[in-house]
């Protein structure tokens, strides 16, 4: 029997997931390894600890090793935009973190110095989001020009990590095309904009499509594990492509996803990117899909909110669960109180509760004042969120959908589905729950042939996980 290993990191925390082909055709997961993740301040920047990371992976390879030798190969999938760079094989510093306050800066300078705004869109079709890695690159520059030189390479975070495991540099293009600096049409860096923001292309090594090639674990990081040189594929390296893909979609509806974690990416999988000024302005964006698509979509501040507010109150002393936290929010009333989610006031860590609360009294609203006030307006306004950047979507590209499906860790939140399918007025379906780590291991049998596509690899998930409708 085939076993196939995915890791999937996201911005809080990181699981290693076996996956296999039971008796029945039915794809089973397991959970062999999780970790923490959060970034760590230094010297007044926030970073990742990339060794910390890298270890976490080594052991999950040995947990799964122990567990079966029958693996066939790895795969790393991460969030987003985030780097680390490399020279002679070493990390030359650990990573910045996407939240940190440089990228503020980058942006700014970038837009007075570079290009503007609407120009940049129109060549990579890319959200203006202060952390895209375009502006963080332009931030990196100023601050340590030394790490462009001397034969350095910039890894997006699942290849520099597969890199680390295998000594093999490329850049895989689902998490090539988080950075605002891919041409989207072609694929490929956008050589001239690299130019013009004076960021050498040699430091960027060339783009490929995922699930094409298998490489191996280096024979130093073998022998260390006390495993043989197991196969290492790149996947969808970004993990929202990973999810997307195994979207258990039937080919005769016209369907939306939310891929949903710490952050929710609403979206359309479309053949060509949409790069006119109204994409622009509705904030949508134009990233890689595993099948070479384009996944048109929105970033919204997802579970976040949440999640930033059950730390600053378990801080405080008040140990409530995400489970109480629905609970709070479906028995307060629907008192109106919504505010815009991705306002730059909630990105850093930090008082969540205090800030939205800020948000409020900073535009002469009504405050919700009880725990469970806040806690309810959150889900009101991710609702609305959604509802909003759905309407814009249909405008932008003259059409209506009839399925909302949505994936991921948020779908065990009851309230926040059936709240969802209410504003909306859509059919909302929901899972699979793992569908990063699914769609992660779904990209490994494709490069090994055991199944043909991402045609049959959704078909797979409709076979082997629960679909809920709401």
């Amino acid at each position: 029997m085939k076993y196939y290993l995915a890791f999937d990191l996201g911005a809080s925390s990181g699981r290693g997931i076996l996956g296999h082909i039971d008796e029945n055709g039915k794809l089973i997961l397991e959970e062999i390894h999780r970790f923490k993740n959060f970034p760590m301040e230094a010297d007044g920047h926030f970073r990742w600890d990339f060794n910390a990371l890298l270890s976490e992976i080594k052991t999950g390879i040995k947990k799964a090793y122990a567990v079966t030798p029958d693996i066939v190969s790895l795969s790393v999938d991460t969030w987003g935009v985030d780097y680390a760079f490399f020279r002679n094989g070493e990390l030359i510093r650990n990573p910045y973190c996407y939240r940190d306050s440089r990228n503020a800066e980058g942006m700014e300078a970038f837009h007075k110095n570079v290009m503007s705004v609407e120009d940049l869109y129109s060549r990579v079709g890319i959200q203006q989001m202060v952390f895209n890695t375009l502006y963080q690159l332009y931030a990196h520059k100023t601050m340590h020009p030394e790490d462009f030189e001397n034969g350095s390479v910039a890894l997006l975070m699942p290849d520099a990590l597969i890199y680390a495991l295998t000594g093999e540099i490329s850049a895989e293009y689902t998490i090539a095309s988080t950075t605002a600096m891919l041409d989207p049409a072609k694929r490929t860096w956008d050589l001239e904009l690299l130019a013009k923001a004076g960021i050498p292309a040699s430091v960027l090594p060339p783009v490929e499509l995922p699930a094409q090639r298998t490489f191996r674990l280096s024979e130093k990081v073998a022998a260390e594990l006390g495993v043989p040189r197991l196969g290492v594929v790149k996947c969808g390296g970004h993990d929202t492509a990973s999810a997307v893909s195994c979207t258990p979609c039937d080919a005769d509806t016209k369907w939306l996803y939310i891929s949903s974690g710490t952050w929710a990416l609403l979206g359309a999988e479309l053949a060509q990117p949409v790069l006119k000024k109204e994409a622009c302005d509705a904030h949508y964006t134009n990233e890689g899909a595993v099948n070479g698509k384009i996944r048109f979509l929105t970033n919204i501040m997802g579970t976040w909110l949440l999640q930033e507010t059950r730390r600053i109150w378990q801080e405080s002393g008040k140990d409530v669960s995400f489970q109480e936290m629905m609970e709070m929010a479906q028995a307060a009333p629907d008192a109106g109180l919504v505010f815009p989610p991705n306002d730059q006031l909630f990105l850093a860590p930090g008082d969540m509760p205090g800030r939205i609360r800020q948000w409020f009294r900073d535009h002469g609203k009504a405050v919700p004042e009880t725990d469970a006030a806040l806690v309810r307006s959150i889900y009101d306004s991710l609702a609305v969120c959604f509802r909003d950047s759905i309407q814009a979507l249909e405008t932008l590209l003259g059409e209506k959908f009839d399925v909302l499906h949505i994936l991921g860790g948020a779908i065990r939140d009851d309230f926040l589905m059936s709240l969802t399918a209410k504003i909306t007025g859509m059919k909302v379906l929901t899972g699979p729950l793992e569908a990063t780590s699914t769609g992660n291991i779904l990209a490994q049998m494709m490069a090994d042939g055991t199944i043909a596509d991402c045609q049959a690899a959704r078909a797979l998930v409709k076979k082997s996980c629960e679909i809920k409708e709401y």
